[in-house]
């Protein structure tokens, strides 16, 4: 009988060597099946314990490891296949042999081996448990969700009366590691922006729990029940999480996985086989040539036509009819008799036509004007971000004008539509932001691939890659050694913990951190040279002259009285300053950067701003999460 299949994903895994992390992670799941800890300095190890087999052998770049369990009268499989590349991947397989029902579930070792690094399947971030989405967040989960590259399940899970949909939440997660994402929707609050976004026919609510198939797009989605959803009711019945579970994880088994995985797992295979040379891994991850795009290659067709035109033909020679017979002697010569004049030869001239670079040139314009257009829109002025930020500062301006228009024509009863539709507002333009961010990022891109070809960009130098941090604790480590106006305080522990607690969100956290604590020193700089005198916060709301701001939506200026007046909430607030600024050596420190608006985690950074005072300087004291407030207490 042919082993049933229960488990299958291929892994994404940036990081290099695979086989260290996968190796302690399988290593430490078969120790807890009572094998002894395999040596890792041997290329392979073998062990039998009470009916178990465990093989874990590696040649080169890739390796295999292997564990057989006894299973009512069958076996169970448990296989790892790797190879590291850039990006490597990782094949893990549970097949079962025998009659005996058993639920399919992630083995053991793949949670532990997910927190190793930014595991993928291809396109999204796949985590050890379940995530908790926050209102603000929810658009951004929503291109993870529409990701065309996604190719596993993703779960969300609405609120439930109770713990009951947390505690499903994290059963699912640990059930369906690496096969799919799960996520659990924080509040009512987020579940109606969620239902908003996605349409009446694509909505989960009311502790429903529903799947979401790859690829997905709710704008074209014609089959609903493609991603089905489970009520309530029949959530209670035994089995129904088991039943999700053996969803998401057969769906992910039956994606297609990367064509260069596709096309380096049978070289791996050959290769631990001994059938084939351990040369033969080289080069196996090349993905094969990409298909011609038609309409590209008739453009270079054209243009390919446009350099090269027929000469004017040579002035014709004389040609000569076949000679005649030769005449017997003494006889006279016979008149030479004229040929008809030979067809012109059209040859190639390689000299160069003055019109073709122009016509060459109106063809890629015509091919790609959109592309060109928004390029050169960008790069115009030499302050690019100057354009990027009054695109920002005019969306702003139609967000108020739209708000002062709804208010007044809403009817009553409508409060709740209208904060809806405030925060979907305030959503889009916290997007705009982001975006204008990435176009930024991409000027710096087209303007030092120009300086690499030789063309200068308007005189000015190339930047360097923009810095984008992968943790707030890297934020942290890189302005203490970059910007002259700020000083960071001892708050690595509390953002290391951040780090640790939620690596999915440290990342979008340390980058919001990094542009606060750029747009905090760039302000210093100004203030303290006189170019500036108002505060922060007007920095950011007027935002012009290329400055690096925040939106002003993050920024809280002042605590509220009840946090203030309480020695129990100021004191977590109260942070080391030099004796210039203070007396004491400390202050209490009201301004602070909403890194999340809500939800939680809610990370807050809080600052003084001395950059007027005596040492010109800001004094960051805190990076972390939500200090206690009346609402925490």
């Amino acid at each position: 009988m042919a082993p049933t299949q229960l488990y299958q994903v291929v892994l994404r895994d940036p990081g290099r060597p695979i086989w260290v992390r996968l190796h302690r992670v399988f290593s430490a799941w078969a120790q807890t099946k009572g094998f002894p800890p395999p040596d890792a300095g041997r290329a392979r190890v073998e062990h039998e314990h009470a009916g178990a087999r465990l093989v874990m052998e590696r040649r080169a770049e890739c390796g295999r490891y292997v564990l057989e369990e006894p299973l009512d009268g069958g076996r169970l499989r448990t296989r790892a296949v790797f190879l590291d590349g850039a990006p490597g991947w990782v094949q893990v397989t549970v097949e079962q042999e025998g009659d005996a029902r058993r639920n399919a579930r992630a083995p053991g070792f793949v949670p532990a081996y997910l927190r190793t690094a930014r595991i993928t399947d291809g396109g999204i971030h796949l985590v050890d448990r379940a995530e908790v989405l926050a209102e603000d967040e929810v658009h951004r989960f929503l291109r993870v969700l529409t990701e065309p590259r996604r190719r596993v399940p993703v779960v969300v899970v609405s609120p439930g009366h109770g713990d009951e949909n947390t505690a499903r939440a994290d059963r699912l997660a640990e059930a369906t590691a690496g096969a799919g994402v799960v996520v659990r929707l924080a509040d009512r609050r987020t579940e109606n922006l969620f239902n908003r976004l996605m349409g009446d026919e694509l909505s989960v609510y009311g502790g429903a729990i529903r799947t979401y198939a790859a690829p997905f797009d709710p704008a074209t989605e014609r089959s609903p029940y493609r991603h089905p959803p489970m009520r309530p009711a029949k959530l209670r019945e035994e089995g129904a999480l088991e039943t999700i579970a053996d969803g998401v994880i057969g769906r992910a088994s039956a994606a297609e996985p990367h064509p260069e995985v596709r096309q380096s797992l049978p070289v791996v295979l050959r290769v631990l086989a001994g059938r084939a040379e351990v040369a033969a891994l080289e080069g196996a991850m090349t993905p094969p040539p990409a298909p011609v795009d038609p309409a590209r290659e008739e453009l270079r067709r054209k243009m390919m036509a446009l350099t090269v035109r027929p000469a004017p033909p040579s002035p014709p020679s004389p040609q000569r009819s076949p000679a005649p017979p030769a005449a017997p002697p003494g006889a006279a010569e016979p008149e030479p008799v004229p040929g008809p004049a030979p067809e012109p030869v059209a040859v190639v001239d390689e000299s160069p036509d003055p019109d073709v670079a122009h016509q060459v040139a109106e063809m890629v314009v015509k091919a790609m004007r959109q592309e060109l257009d928004t390029a050169l829109g960008l790069a115009a002025g030499a302050d690019t971000s100057r354009d990027v930020l009054r695109e920002v500062r005019t969306l702003g301006l139609h967000l108020a004008g739209l708000r002062e228009l709804i208010v007044p024509a809403a009817p009553a009863g409508s409060e709740d539509d209208l904060r809806i539709a405030h925060e979907l507002l305030r959503e889009e333009y916290a997007e705009t932001v982001t975006a204008a961010r990435v176009l930024e990022e991409r000027v710096r891109w087209l303007e030092r691939t120009l300086a690499e070809s030789g063309h200068p960009v308007y005189g000015i130098a190339t930047p360097g890659e923009p810095f984008t941090p992968a943790s707030l604790a890297e934020t942290l480590v890189e302005a203490r050694s970059r910007l002259a106006h700020l000083v960071v305080g001892q708050t690595d522990n509390a953002a290391v913990r951040l780090d640790h607690a939620d690596p999915m969100l440290s990342r979008t956290w340390a980058a919001k951190a990094w542009d606060a604590l750029l747009a905090l020193d760039d302000f210093a700089r100004a203030r303290s040279s006189g170019e500036f005198a108002g505060g922060f916060y007007d920095w950011c709301a007027d935002g012009s002259g290329g400055r690096r701001v925040i939106p002003p939506g993050m920024l809280a200026m002042r605590e509220s009285a009840s946090v203030t007046n309480s020695a129990k909430f100021s004191q977590p607030r109260t942070f080391p300053v030099p004796a210039e600024v203070h007396p004491s050596g400390k202050i209490v420190m009201e301004a602070h950067v909403k890194l999340r608006a809500v939800g939680y985690p809610a990370p807050r950074m809080y600052f003084h701003d001395d950059s007027g005072g005596v040492t010109g300087k800001i004094y960051v004291g805190y990076l972390g999460d939500h200090l206690p407030n009346t609402r925490t207490n």
